[in-house]
């Protein structure tokens, strides 16, 4: 087996070997376990543009970090989103750009944001809300934007600003269509469901032996770190499953 691989499928072993799940990774091959830690991530949702790869590593950022705000520093910055994580990066951002344009293609930010993002947002004199907006075109060459052009959806009207640096808190897609067999529970969105909430213990899905970790976890911070974290706190979760040996092995039997 190559490693790294890609898992396919996610199933019960059904052999004598020990083993309780069965990893398919494709070419025929398969890996037998006794547990599972599932930290398959998620993908971040782009924009319609055609020409948004181009400007993505350089220009295009789905994060917002020091770096960035170094990067920023002065200038004005385009912001697509409406969600607490858009409304974070925008405050974060607005410390250190001349002018934030928080883009949002709903009529309001109160529909998907907390309240007190909304008060810091509106209490930020460099931060410009343009609600039923949406990006239209992005203008540069040799992957440097020079311009970013959107609509407003109502009026039909066009603006183009000198931006050179657009940041997309548009959500994400968790990397889960591999479980759709498997009996992992999921939540509404695709993410992993874990912890108290299933009985389980923490970071265990409704499978036992079977754990998530980070982007691909309900409920997750959705953070470098926060992921890095439970990755670490994940290793005394499998030590303590693997030490109960054989006793909860009822809790699966019988399921395909």
């Amino acid at each position: 087996m190559v490693i790294p691989d890609e898992a396919k499928l996610l199933s019960a072993a059904t052999d004598a070997s020990g083993a309780r799940y069965m990893l398919d990774v494709g070419d025929g091959e398969t890996v037998r376990t006794r547990s599972v830690v599932i930290a398959s991530g998620a993908r971040y949702r782009r924009l319609d543009v055609a020409n948004l790869a181009q400007f993505e590593g350089t220009c295009v950022h789905y994060w917002a970090s020091p770096i960035e705000g170094r990067l920023c520093a002065s200038q004005e910055v385009a912001l697509v989103g409406a969600g607490n994580s858009a409304g974070q990066a925008a405050v974060y951002l607005a410390s250190h750009a001349r002018k934030v344009a928080l883009l949002v293609r709903g009529g309001s930010l109160e529909a998907s944001m907390s309240h007190y993002l909304v008060e810091r947002i509106r209490a930020q004199p460099n931060i410009e809300v343009l609600t039923g907006t949406e990006i239209e075109a992005l203008e540069g060459d040799e992957g440097n934007l020079a311009a970013v052009r959107w609509r407003n959806r109502a009026t039909g009207v066009e603006t183009t600003r000198p931006i050179r640096h657009l940041f997309l808190f548009i959500g994400a897609d968790p990397n889960t269509d591999w479980l759709a067999n498997c009996d992992v529970a999921l939540d509404a969105k695709g993410f992993v469901r874990t912890g108290a909430e299933l009985g389980s213990a923490q970071m265990e899905t409704s499978r036992s032996g079977v754990f998530a970790i980070g982007d691909v976890r309900a409920g997750s911070i959705k953070r470098v770190a926060a992921a890095v974290g439970e990755g670490a706190q994940v290793v005394a979760a499998l030590h303590a499953y693997l030490a109960r040996g054989d006793a909860d092995a009822s809790r699966t039997a019988g399921r395909p």
